[in-house]
């Protein structure tokens, strides 16, 4: 009799074992589920924030673009505008240089220095140009950057 009670006793105790070991297993789906949607739902605000912020990133480099454009197309009118002047310059250094002309001598000196004045008028105008033209771009660039740098920030 003690024989059987101690079978009934260590069958009961591996089926006890059984049904913790299928409650742990169990437990342990249900607990990877909750692991596995928390997951999907941290991957879909992220996705969310970032779309935002590319969409605010993109809308500010059309900006940017948009101005760049301007500013390239205000360059070439003034350079149009510069390549006018520059043939009055050259113009009136002709003018200069015949006028009263005295000897042959003070005519040949006054066209020279009558054509390095508009050469020189000339290449000053493109330097200015040129480097107005390149601190607008860097100035327009750079506002854009820090919109978009708090535009993101924001979302």
């Amino acid at each position: 009799m003690i024989a059987a009670l101690a079978d009934r006793a260590t069958l009961l105790g591996i089926i006890a074992a059984m049904a913790f070991l299928a409650g742990w297993k169990v437990n342990g789906w249900r607990l990877g589920e909750g692991i596995a949607q928390s997951q999907l739902d941290a991957v879909t605000i992220v996705r969310v924030v970032e779309r935002q912020q590319q969409s605010v990133a993109d809308a500010e480099g059309q900006i940017g673009h948009d101005q760049l454009e301007e500013l390239q197309r205000r360059a070439a009118d003034a350079g149009a505008a510069a390549d006018g002047l520059r043939k009055q310059a050259s113009s009136l250094a002709t003018q200069l240089a015949t006028c009263n002309a005295g000897t042959a001598g003070e005519r040949t000196a006054r066209e020279d220095a009558a054509a390095l004045l508009a050469e020189l008028l000339g290449e000053m105008e493109s330097e200015g140009r040129w480097l107005a033209a390149e601190a607008d771009g860097r100035r327009i660039k750079g506002l854009t950057c820090e919109r978009t740098y708090d535009g993101v920030k924001g979302s």
